[in-house]
């Protein structure tokens, strides 16, 4: 533990040097640290950008099927040639000796549109961010890499371990997050490839607020102000209908005609009615539906899980609960620093 309140003291100092800076992204670690993004040629980085507080299994549930579902689809390429409606599997059996390492970034923007910085400080949130990190490896079978003590997790087959990098960016927005990351060229594409695309994994109530035009008013109409993300980038969202769904975000949108987020038939319908060409008049093209990857998490390991479930159990000293929503170690660093007590 003694190694990580170091790390914290790096982070809180690294944070004043950003803030202070002109610099709007900045890759603070890497597991393992011998991968430097300058080490590696890539064509895609898979990003996950959120607040972390704290970081939970819904979080790592987002990359864990995200990267079984890019083996299966490289080792299915040569077998068919048929589209079906993407699902989270665990049947990843191919060789992957060829398969390049997977690059994923946890981003967290020290700005955020809507919510203010707290009850974790970022340092402590970047410290459960490298924790969760480990946890990943470790479920890939990294079992040298990692400080965790989790055995390899049955449903991320044969695909390698990930490369993990912990950033942080001053941009609020979502379009702004990608641009500063291509702009600061700190991912170096292949020979054949002129940027590494941005694979961004969001569940779906983030995919909405990416789409609410409200968040654009210097744009006209404001959904065109995605066009240079959507040119270069993807975004892959997961279908989530909790108990208490619609969440607050959806709940916004639902004066659409047409939008019942409550169910997994309505949230795919939304997607479809960007493929019909239905929300053009604000600027959303029909052609980038096809940059929209609707997915549906059979694995069960992010239900009911949420970060504001987290702080709850916490509050209550109910750290079994935490333990099984974030994992071992993200717990011990939450008790050892007494994180959401108020």
């Amino acid at each position: 533990m003694q190694a990580l309140q170091t790390l914290r003291s790096q982070f809180s100092l690294v944070l004043t040097d950003f803030a202070e800076s002109s610099s709007r992204f900045r890759i603070l670690h890497t597991i393992p640290p011998s991968q430097p993004p300058s080490s590696q040629a890539l064509r895609t980085v898979f990003v996950l950008d959120s607040s972390f507080n704290p970081p939970s299994r819904a979080h790592m549930s987002l990359v864990k099927t995200a990267l079984t579902a890019k083996h299966l689809q490289t080792s299915s390429t040569s077998n068919s040639h048929s589209h079906s409606t993407p699902r989270a599997s665990a049947d990843a059996d191919a060789d992957v000796s060829a398969e390049p390492t997977p690059r994923v970034l946890f981003l967290l923007a020290t700005v955020n549109a809507d919510k203010k910085p707290k009850p974790a400080d970022f340092e402590d949130r970047l410290v459960m961010m490298v924790l969760m990190a480990e946890q990943l490896r470790a479920a890939f079978g990294d079992a040298a890499g990692s400080t965790s003590n989790t055995n390899t997790d049955p449903a991320a087959g044969n695909t390698r371990a990930p490369v993990v990098d912990i950033g942080i960016t001053k941009e609020p927005y979502f379009i702004d997050k990608a641009s500063c990351i291509d702009q600061s060229n700190v991912y170096r594409p292949e020979e054949d490839g002129s940027f590494v695309e941005q694979i961004h994994l969001t569940g779906f109530d983030t995919l909405i607020r990416i789409f609410t035009p409200k968040y654009y008013p210097n744009h006209t109409p404001p959904l065109s102000a995605l066009a240079p993300f959507l040119s270069r980038h993807r975004l892959r969202a997961t279908v989530r209908v909790e108990t208490d769904s619609p969440s607050p975000n959806l709940k916004d949108a639902q004066g659409e005609p047409g939008s019942e987020f409550d169910t997994v038939e309505g949230q795919v319908a939304y997607v479809d009615r960007i493929a019909r060409g239905d929300m053009e008049a604000q600027g959303l093209k029909r052609e980038w539906a096809t940059k929209v990857e609707l997915v549906i998490d059979d694995s069960g390991e992010a239900q009911g899980v949420s970060s504001t479930r987290v702080r709850d159990a916490a509050r209550a000293a109910r750290f079994d609960e935490v333990e099984m929503l974030v994992g071992k170690r993200v717990t011990e660093w939450i008790k050892q620093r007494g994180l959401y007590r108020d």
